[in-house]
């Protein structure tokens, strides 16, 4: 009798503890502005006459499952014990060689990588960078933290910004507390359709911030900026999936073109925006955080290279690798095998320091990660 008792009582706590936790996970999605907005009358008005909306959802240009057949042997609990516990080599065993940002050094023609998919650039006197993250890669209050660096940049450090150009809402591209720390140096916003609720919940005033569809174009002083599509997904939870629009950017002005492709699954898109508006001068491309389970919403490294070939790169600086542990493979692997594919194209391979100011005409080729342990 006493060890029923004792069972049920145990029950009675372990339920009471599962519906406290259930609430307060519940309170914290709904409540913590990390998880952004709901669209005003004006945006939802946009949205619904998009050609890429079906009246409930944004959708790819092509057919794309989230999560693919030759993913059947991946498991989330697999993805959870290699992340919590991961296998000797697969993050750095040492802080990252980093160069402290000298932002008196960028002019027209040159570029910052800070790890992942955040770059610093000037084009025609305008300084624009692309999906400032600087703290996590998570909306929880634990994980998804930046490898240990040298010589860390963050938003502080960072000089006025004319413009911001956001590729989608995922938070390992869309930070609220850098958003929020970078406010007061950032001229303008260029956003995907939805994105923008995000940014008005986290203050930040309507008039700037633009948001686009894609192959909408808006110009910057002499520059012309165009979102062009991606083969992705958005959502700042799990349940409100596709409710705001992804994609890549094309920055153009008199003097060299740009392109910055976000997150993306290769696809015929890439063919299409090359034709379009390339050749380019300089593309920065997803090159990390893959996995077969993933196959059609990021891309393999050769699949990375050929992508770059196919908007008609003339040099092309990897990223999305070397700040977060977002999948299975080790830290250095992406850029390992994209520079032995790409050695099989003309592309030239940018690969700076991480906070290294260089110029697209002439790129460091360093291998500085493998004196990393």
């Amino acid at each position: 009798m006493n060890l029923l008792f004792l069972a049920l009582k145990t029950l009675k706590w372990l339920l009471i503890l599962t519906v406290l936790l259930t609430l307060t996970v519940t309170a914290y999605i709904h409540f913590h502005p990390t998880f952004g907005g709901k669209p005003d009358a004006a945006s939802l008005t946009k949205i619904r006459a998009s050609e890429h909306y079906n009246g409930t959802l944004f959708q790819n240009l092509e057919p794309t499952e989230l999560i693919t057949p030759d993913g059947k042997n991946y498991s989330t609990l697999a993805w959870l014990l290699g992340y919590f516990t991961p296998p000797e080599g697969k993050n750095p065993a040492t802080p990252l060689p980093s160069e402290p940002l000298r932002a008196d050094k960028l002019e027209d023609g040159r570029l910052v990588w800070f790890g992942h998919s955040t770059v610093l650039f000037q084009m025609a006197g305008k300084r624009l960078i692309t999906d400032p993250v600087f703290y996590r890669a998570t909306p929880l209050p634990f994980g998804g933290k930046p490898f240990p660096q040298s010589h860390p940049t963050l938003p502080a450090d960072l000089p006025p910004l004319d413009a911001v150009l956001i590729s989608h809402d995922h938070y390992d591209h869309l930070d609220y507390r850098a958003i929020r720390e970078l406010d007061k140096k950032v001229g303008h916003y260029y956003v995907p359709l939805g994105v923008k609720a995000h940014l008005q919940r986290w203050g930040i005033a309507d008039e700037k911030i633009t948001e686009m569809d894609w192959f909408e174009a808006a110009t910057l002083g002499d520059i012309r900026l165009t979102l062009a599509p991606a083969r992705h997904f958005s959502g700042r939870n799990f349940i409100n999936r596709n409710r705001t629009l992804w994609g890549s950017w094309v920055v153009q002005s008199p003097a060299y073109r740009l392109f910055y492709n976000g997150d993306s699954g290769y696809g015929a898109h890439f063919a299409d925006i090359g034709k379009r508006f390339g050749p380019f001068d300089i593309v920065l491309m997803e090159n990390g955080a893959y996995n077969s389970h993933w196959a059609n919403i990021h891309m393999k490294p050769e699949q990375s290279v050929q992508a770059a070939v196919d908007v008609g790169a003339q040099t092309v600086l990897p990223i999305h690798w070397a700040k977060f542990d977002l999948s299975s493979h080790t830290w250095q692997e992406p850029i390992e095998r994209f520079r032995k594919a790409a050695a099989r194209t003309p592309l030239t391979v940018a690969t700076p320091y991480i906070g290294e100011v260089f110029d697209y005409r002439e790129p460091p080729q360093r291998t500085w990660w493998q004196d990393v342990p």
